[in-house]
């Protein structure tokens, strides 16, 4: 039998991952973060699993901006990263901004981190 909280924990890690990510990364130090909005569960019939879906919302600290979509519980790792990513990069074009972003990162003193 399909449960609707086992499937919410799983796209809550994935989302908990992410957001750490984006805020102990050298550039965005935390500038974007992404929240669920709402969710449905539909089990099948069988029982046999469920789809899960969820609006997420990914949030720019430093403008304000918002975008909103639709995911499924299928692939949703690779997913919400290329949405994110397509977001900053071309929905938003934060790298027109001036000063870009690892510009904005020398200028608050964040330096790009040593490879071993």
């Amino acid at each position: 039998m399909a449960k609707r909280k086992t499937y919410q924990r799983r796209m809550n890690k994935i989302v908990r991952k992410m957001n750490k990510s984006i805020q102990n990364d050298w550039l965005w130090n935390g500038r974007f973060y992404i929240k669920q909005y709402a969710a449905w569960f539909f089990p099948f019939e069988d029982n046999s699993g469920a789809t899960f879906e969820a609006i997420y919302i990914i949030h720019d600290r430093k403008t304000g901006r918002k975008e909103s979509a639709v995911f499924d519980n299928y692939n949703i790792d690779w997913k919400l990263s290329s949405w994110a990513n397509k977001c900053i990069t071309e929905i938003w074009k934060v790298w027109e901004e001036n000063p870009n972003p690892i510009e904005q990162a020398k200028l608050e003193g964040r330096s790009l981190p040593a490879h071993p």
